[in-house]
């Protein structure tokens, strides 16, 4: 009996492995459906998801996009053959309600994508599509701020990209009188994130970051700058977002 009960056990494990790996493919150009049910893989949140696989090119922009009126989706993607190395991120943007798109920039080869629900036990029917697209050359850009001042911006695809796939936009920064200086960004749209950093480039190791210090989603960094020249990253906690935001610069006593 006992080796019987082993036997189910095992069996019953390597069935739960092989649909948690169960993939199918999908080309630039095709749009798939499919129907999430009680009976999917579930990630360890409760909610269910579907791999894809997708051939891509080297130096090719691609758009992901999920759609469905029966739940909230989500997107996650990233290079290789596993369904769990994802590294672009999406929920419900830009300006989609509930549905997703995320949008990346291959290096080749093969890329996965999973398609999931936001929430734990969710089900219902999606449509999910990958179209090619011709990236926009990023720009280098570094706009100018001074102490005292704000500035809006947008985060979009054809800004910087940071190492986690996220958009950054650079802020140079001119400090005349040594003392304490407030960096302050915020966002409806996105969480938040910056990073302050010695010279006019935003490269280089950081000399402070911070995600939301500032409250809520809001960042916020203060630093004790002597007379020099600094530069910020206005940027995202997470990959893939795009939106409006403010920037403004203070000294604090």
């Amino acid at each position: 009996m006992r080796a019987l009960l082993m036997s189910s056990i095992l069996t019953s494990s390597l069935l739960l492995a092989g649909a948690a790996a169960a993939q199918s493919t999908i080309r630039p150009g095709q749009t798939v459906t499919g129907n999430f049910s009680s009976k999917d893989a579930r990630m360890d949140d409760g909610s269910h998801y579907r791999c894809y696989v997708v051939q891509t090119q080297a130096g090719q922009a691609y758009t992901v996009t999920m759609q469905s009126e029966d739940f909230d989706t989500y997107l996650m993607a990233g290079a290789g053959a596993d369904c769990d190395e994802t590294s672009v991120t999406n929920d419900d943007g830009p300006d989609m309600g509930t549905d997703s798109q995320l949008r990346f920039v291959s290096n080749g080869g093969n890329w996965i994508i999973r398609a999931n629900t936001l929430s734990e036990g969710e089900t219902g029917s999606f449509r999910l599509s990958v179209s090619e697209g011709q990236r926009l050359r990023p720009t280098t850009q570094v706009v100018p701020i001074s102490v005292g001042e704000s500035r809006q911006g947008r985060l979009e695809f054809s800004d910087r990209q940071a190492d986690d796939g996220s958009f950054y936009d650079c802020y140079a920064l001119s400090v005349s009188r040594g003392g304490n200086v407030s960096v302050r960004m915020d966002s409806a749209q996105f969480d938040a994130y910056l990073s302050l950093h010695e010279g006019p480039q935003c490269d280089g190791d950081s000399l402070a970051s911070d995600d939301d210090s500032g409250g809520g989603t809001s960042a916020m960094v203060t630093q004790n700058l002597r007379p020099g020249s600094y530069s910020f990253r206005a940027n995202s906690l997470s990959s893939a977002q795009e939106g409006d935001y403010t920037v403004s610069v203070t000294t604090m006593r």
